[in-house]
């Protein structure tokens, strides 16, 4: 092969390679750079206790490209530090994934590797009567090899959340929207994103169930290294959480969803999730007083 390609053929024949290839993994995990749904189950317009908490997730899913798309992504620990400092009616937190493996195996990729990790500051705000908004400003923060860069996210992408939680009464009711960057090159194009994930839930004693959704939707369609012609991807998916209360201290959920719409995404995704929530650290009560 290398006597027959050589010089510019080379050159053109790997470069060839590399944009099928692209577009090819770029159909099969497409969209938003955070994962469509992945905080649906949790109060994200909450600011919570002081204290540190961790989500563990995995999840797995199919898509019904020609042949399907099987993608499962792990998040051991997806760190929430609620900070014991207020800004007048602020109050601070920090979140972050400092690892995510992502499997994929799709039409022109099979690959297992690490993934982009996550790091942000939130402001909350308790507005009374159960409802909260927060704030968040954070970065997926790139790194480069072989699943990122044929996927086009080896770049470092910022990311805006506005979250509304109720969290009341046994519910969580939460809508939790981002926006986030993309880039233009020749390619591995990524456009902007808008996604929302969607949270509606009640406990019942040691039980919760109810209903989640989320959407995504590309803002932009990159002139070049993306789907050409103008096309952006979107898609909708509903679905059901079961969780259980483990002890007073571990949250156990289960989420199943599958697409009731999809545009230029090869296909109908459902997906199975399951996330394990629980506080690392909070500080003591204090003691009491001893009566005079």
């Amino acid at each position: 092969m290398k006597g027959i390609l050589s010089g510019s053929g080379a050159r053109t024949a790997a470069a060839t390679s590399l944009v099928a290839l692209t577009f090819a993994a770029s159909s099969a995990l497409a969209g938003s750079i955070q994962k469509p749904g992945l905080t649906t189950g949790m109060p994200e317009g909450f600011g919570r206790t002081e204290g540190l908490y961790t989500a563990t997730m995995l999840d797995f899913g199919v898509r019904t490209t020609d042949p399907s798309t099987k993608q499962a992504l792990l998040v051991p620990a997806f760190a929430i530090w609620s900070t014991p400092w207020d800004i007048g009616k602020t109050h601070i937190s920090f979140k972050a994934a400092p690892f995510v493996g992502v499997s994929l195996d799709a039409p022109g990729l099979s690959e297992t590797n690490v993934y982009n990790p996550y790091a942000s500051v939130w402001f909350s705000w308790f507005l009374g009567n159960g409802f909260n908004v927060s704030i968040g400003e954070g970065a997926w923060i790139g790194v480069r090899n072989d699943l990122t860069k044929a996927l086009g996210r080896d770049f470092t992408a910022f990311q805006q959340n506005l979250a509304m939680s109720y969290v009341k009464n046994n519910w969580n009711v939460t809508g939790n929207a981002f926006y986030t960057t993309g880039r233009t090159r020749d390619t591995g194009s990524q456009p902007k994103t808008f996604n929302i994930d969607l949270t509606a839930i009640k406990r019942s004693y040691r039980k919760e169930y109810g209903a989640i959704g989320y959407g995504q939707w590309d803002l932009n369609s990159p002139s070049v290294g993306y789907l050409g012609g103008g096309r952006k991807q979107s898609e909708f998916a509903i679905g059901a959480l079961w969780g259980y209360l483990i002890g007073n201290l571990v949250s156990v959920q289960a989420k199943l969803t599958t697409d009731v719409y999809q545009k230029n995404l090869g296909g109908h995704d459902t997906r199975l999730w399951v996330q394990v929530v629980l506080p690392v650290w909070t500080p003591r009560a204090p003691k009491p007083r001893k009566a005079p």
